[in-house]
């Protein structure tokens, strides 16, 4: 998709805007200081390897019945700061980066994702040349509650979104 100047500079200005902004910075903070009680109170190792995917997701399964109920703890400490785990684990190992747009606060359900940095845009071209910003998004606490789902993949596979899937990338 080809965009004029204009357009490639508002969107610079949103993707700064969504990576550094007081909500997001406020949560974050929240979630590094939640996480050492949070790893006190789970067993295993809680490094931020790719490991530590498998093993937060079979706590996941353990702890929710269902998608539902997993659901309904969305913004709890325990998925919060679960969800904080799994965005850097993909921050340190793919690259990303923490984004969130300020104004989603008036949107139920939204949270903090981790997307690949701007100066990758068109690695990600949309398909049907609708969105000039195709980048992959990933919110870590609505896929927490998505792994519950039959078929719905595993967190330690996640990654491959990061993957480009245009030729010319």
């Amino acid at each position: 998709m080809d965009i004029s100047e204009d357009e490639y500079a508002e969107l610079l200005r949103l993707d700064r805007l969504r990576s550094d902004n007081s909500v997001l910075n406020a949560w974050l903070t929240i979630q590094h200081a939640e996480f050492p009680g949070w790893a006190e109170q789970v067993p295993g190792a809680w490094d931020f390897s790719l490991d530590s995917l498998v093993r937060l997701e079979d706590l996941i399964r353990g702890r929710y019945a269902s998608t539902g109920q997993a659901h309904q703890d969305e913004g709890g400490d325990f998925l919060q700061t679960a969800s904080c785990h799994v965005g850097e684990v993909h921050n340190r190992h793919f690259g990303t980066a923490w984004q969130y747009h300020p104004d989603s606060t008036e949107i139920p359900g939204a949270w903090p994702f981790a997307t690949v940095p701007f100066d990758r845009l068109f690695e990600f071209p949309d398909e049907d040349g609708i969105e000039p910003d195709a980048r992959p998004l990933y919110t870590p606490v609505k896929r927490l509650c998505g792994i519950l789902t039959p078929d719905n993949g595993h967190l330690a596979t996640d990654p491959d979104i990061y993957t480009p899937t245009c030729a010319d990338a």
